[in-house]
């Protein structure tokens, strides 16, 4: 039986404690966060006798170090902020276990388009010669996007020559009758702020915030056309170093019914700005006013509440075009996903939505598939360097779980 912690009991805790405890070769789970009382949220709703809580912060390493170890845990996944990226694979090294996480904090030492950034291209890959050589696996970004959109773009990729354009569209529809955060709002707002990554002819380059509109048709079960933005995010970044082939061209855009909201708010009001302005004699940035006052990433709790109230339906939708040639023809890629809305996801795992399952049932997969040996690669490395054998896998895995991929294949005459 193998053993595995959770770090962090958020909406992706939520979902990864409870398929994974479905499993039958998964022992104990052990679900740490600093906050005991989310931990206890996410056993109660799980409901499984195979799930333990631990208080745990996650900046201190000696802390988590000693808490691997002597749980003799087989894999740790983390599952809460970006931010702690590097204390975590600092102590799953030394503790000799490991490693899956699901986004990252850092991206690019440099910001000049130099294509010799091998081992920083996100924080990540500073561990990647450690983990190696102690024989160890930490497969990152391995959520949704970045993750199950990667393992789709590669997909496309084997089947093509030569790569001209990839892109990758995120789009949500939320219908509530007040403020509610699916993921973390914070971390959403930081990307919108951030010039955003994107890779053309062998170079990274950088957009303007909310620059690169474009309308684009997410087919059913969304079955709608959206505006999606250049997003700061992971994909342009790794995908073009580890397909397995040249990529011309590479983004990500995101898109939600809100986004002229956003923009509006960050882009006109400068409302993420970090200078202090005065307000009555006292300094203050826009930013920390603006993240006081977003709420919290929607608890198990309150979701079960609100979905139970009828107060609330979102669904999400990832989409995936790649374009390229095989055999001197063009042809063109087009997949997407088609996973539970927030009321049938929460009728699966009580309190989980639909971002936090699209989001985490891939990860969780995966997580089975290092438990099990089923992934080979050794180090660092990010979810599109699978092989077709294991993304068979992987894809039979979350169909199991009502994540399913349509693809549609075109051929330009």
């Amino acid at each position: 039986m193998k053993n595995v912690l959770i770090i962090g009991a958020g909406a992706q805790g939520n979902v990864i404690s409870g398929v994974l405890s479905k499993a039958d070769d998964v022992g104990k789970i052990v679900v740490a966060d600093i906050d005991t009382q989310r931990a206890a949220e996410i056993a109660e709703f799980v409901g499984s006798d195979k799930i333990e809580t631990l208080k745990l912060n996650a900046t201190d390493i000696n802390q988590m170090i000693e808490a691997m170890t002597e749980g003799k845990f087989d894999l740790v996944v983390n599952a809460t902020l970006p931010a702690f990226d590097r204390p975590i694979l600092e102590a799953c090294l030394n503790a000799r276990v490991n490693y899956l996480d699901m986004a990252s904090n850092e991206m690019l030492k440099s910001r000049s388009g130099d294509t010799s950034q091998k081992e920083f291209l996100v924080e990540q890959f500073d561990f990647h010669d450690d983990f190696k050589a102690a024989g160890l696996k930490a497969l990152i970004l391995a959520g949704g996007d970045s993750g199950l959109v990667n393992i789709m773009a590669r997909d496309a990729a084997d089947d093509l020559d030569e790569i001209d354009y990839l892109g990758i569209k995120d789009y949500g529809i939320v219908d509530c009758d007040e403020p509610v955060a699916l993921w973390s709002l914070i971390t959403y707002l930081e990307d919108c702020a951030e010039e955003a990554v994107y890779w053309e002819d062998g170079q990274y380059k950088y957009a303007p915030i909310f620059s690169g509109e474009e309308e684009y048709y997410f087919p059913p079960p969304l079955d709608v056309w959206g505006k999606v933005y250049y997003h700061s995010h992971e994909e342009p970044v790794t995908l073009p170093k580890f397909i397995g082939k040249p990529v011309k061209y590479c983004d990500f855009k995101l898109g939600d019914p809100s986004s002229e909201m956003w923009r509006f708010m960050i882009e006109g009001l400068g409302l993420t700005d970090t200078d202090p302005v005065d307000i009555k004699g006292v300094a203050v940035s826009p930013r920390d006013l603006l993240f006081k006052k977003v709420p919290p990433t929607l608890s198990a709790k309150k979701c079960v509440e609100m979905v139970k109230a009828k107060k609330i339906m979102s669904r999400l939708q990832l989409a995936v075009d790649v374009k390229g040639t095989r055999n001197g023809k063009k042809l063109h890629y087009k997949m997407w996903t088609d996973s539970p809305n927030i009321v049938q996801a929460c009728e699966k795992i009580p309190g989980t939505n639909d971002v936090s399952w699209i989001t985490s049932v891939p990860a969780s997969i995966l997580s089975l598939m290092l438990l099990r040996d089923q992934i080979k690669h050794k180090g660092v490395f990010p979810c599109e360097v699978l092989e077709k054998e294991e993304r068979e896998l992987f894809f039979s895995g979350i169909k199991e779980w009502d994540v399913k991929i349509h693809r549609q294949i075109s051929e330009e005459i």
